[in-house]
């Protein structure tokens, strides 16, 4: 079975674990795999860029499918991430270019707190959810960039569910996760100057 549509994944695992009982909890086993690898997974296959407006308080929403942010850029000016607790530490600036910025629920928060103008522009690299599959929404783009990881990642669960060795999907779901975090790595830094990291 062609691993390219919800149907087709559900199709090939009842295949490939030789079971035509579990129909009716496959799609089970898919959701909890998505909930791992969209935990686990941060590769170009889920990122995106977005422009984003800064509120009073140094606030910025974040959007419904955040997961994580990679990069937040001010007029790009790079800012560093700093946890909440270490922003709230320091004393409260405004009318100045922001440096940092903290996660605070469904939102970032920037230190110092700028004069926003017009021209300003906030971007931000995040990851997100590119959405689950279902009969309606039967691909998205890590499964059809990576469909291996659906495949053992659901595998995997099935295998927790049956009560049965799961090392064999398991090894299958690392190995194919490393490549994509492999290619990521690769392509994030491919073509810049080689350094060497200090150890302190």
């Amino acid at each position: 079975m062609s691993l390219t549509t919800y149907d087709g994944l559900k199709a090939s695992v009842a295949d490939w674990l030789n079971r035509e009982d579990l129909s009716a909890v496959i799609p089970d086993f898919i959701e909890l795999a998505e909930n791992r690898i969209f935990h686990e997974l941060r590769s170009p296959f889920n990122e995106k860029t977005i422009l984003s407006s800064i509120s009073d308080g140094g606030y910025i929403s974040l959007p419904a499918d955040f997961l994580e942010a990679k990069d937040v850029f001010f007029n790009y000016n790079p800012l560093s991430r700093i946890s909440l607790t270490q922003l709230h530490s320091y004393t409260p600036v405004s009318g100045q270019p922001p440096e940092y910025f903290a996660r605070e629920v469904h939102r970032l928060r920037l230190f110092p707190i700028p004069t926003v103008l017009e021209t300003d522009e906030i971007r931000i690299i995040y990851y997100y959810d590119p959405g689950r599959l279902t009969s309606a929404n039967t691909s998205n783009v890590v499964f059809s960039g990576a469909p291996e990881i659906y495949l053992y990642a659901t595998l995997a669960e099935a295998s927790t569910y049956l009560g049965s060795d799961s090392s064999r999907w398991e090894g299958g779901y690392q190995n194919a996760m490393g490549r994509i975090m492999q290619h990521a790595k690769t392509a994030e830094y491919s073509g810049s100057t080689a350094t060497i990291q200090s150890g302190y």
